[in-house]
């Protein structure tokens, strides 16, 4: 027989979890359904909040169902920009608890089920969408002198 106050405890605690240390990393879900991520720091930067509803429509495209979890170290003016954006196209989303506060993702895009993903940091996932206004204004610089002479 098994101790009583262990069942109960473990029944308070919402039973045994397989990999916790794994769900904790990625903000309380497995790898193999994370679909996209970001470090804190990128979750921070205007690079990925001025491209994230592109991405996640992109995302929504293929997978589904999706949920966004969101790092307790994000700032809060992005979290709120994160769950609002992710709530508009439909997404489950929410702010992972403090236990999770030692995780190096912000943001963790992933579905309810495993999924093969080649490249799951979203800066290599989306670099030809996050990249394009680089190129742009590449493209719209105005030729120097020198090579407008020997053109």
């Amino acid at each position: 027989m098994t101790d009583i106050d262990k069942v109960i405890m473990e029944k308070a605690n919402g039973g045994a979890k397989c990999s916790p240390d794994e769900q904790r990393k990625y903000l309380e879900t497995f790898e193999e359904r994370v679909i996209a991520d970001c470090s804190v720091e990128e979750a921070n930067s205007s690079l990925i909040r001025s491209h994230f509803k592109e991405m996640l429509v992109k995302i929504i495209e293929d997978y589904s169902p999706v949920t966004v979890k969101i790092s307790p170290q994000v700032e809060s003016s992005n979290q709120i920009f994160y769950l609002k954006t992710a709530k508009e196209l439909g997404c489950q989303a929410s702010i992972v608890s403090a236990d999770c506060q030692a995780s190096p993702f912000g943001l963790v895009i992933h579905s309810d089920q495993p999924v093969e993903v080649d490249e799951k940091e979203m800066l290599r996932h989306f670099a030809g969408l996050l990249h394009t206004e680089e190129k742009a204004a590449l493209q719209q610089k105005k030729p120097s002198f020198w090579e407008k002479l020997f053109k």
